[in-house]
């Protein structure tokens, strides 16, 4: 696969062809991915772009780095739940985040109606 024209950063596109090629079993758990250098070359994007697409991965749980010896598919990835649409820890992790911020953002929004009603209030009374 090859990065296509579309909204998407590029990055992201990255990640998403890669995490395809997992979940089709074509990058099978323990293999080694390319280098960054050839996946920059495949993309034709810069070795940054293709850095931040792996990151995604890495911050999946998809995919491990080792210094000096290079970044491979984590050996207890279940493609099977990546192509069901299985959710990753990120994003059961970002979703959980993403409630937290909702209720503390209704709580605080609840307060700033109490302090604009008892500022009203007081000025009202002077």
């Amino acid at each position: 696969m090859t990065l296509v024209h579309d909204e998407r950063a590029p990055y992201v596109q990255v990640a998403d062809i890669i995490r395809a090629e997992i979940a089709s079993g074509e990058r099978a758990p323990g293999a080694k991915l390319p280098s960054v250098k050839k996946l920059a070359e495949r993309f034709g994007l810069a070795e940054m772009t293709v850095h931040s697409g792996l990151r995604i991965l890495r911050e999946e749980g998809l995919i491990v780095a080792t210094p000096g010896r290079g970044t491979f598919v984590r050996s207890d990835v279940d493609p099977a739940s990546l192509e069901a649409g299985g959710s990753s820890r990120a994003e059961s992790d970002l979703r959980s985040q993403v409630e937290s911020l909702t209720a503390t953002v209704e709580q605080l929004s609840s307060r700033v109606a109490e302090l604009e009603k008892m500022a009203g209030l007081s000025a009202m009374t002077d």
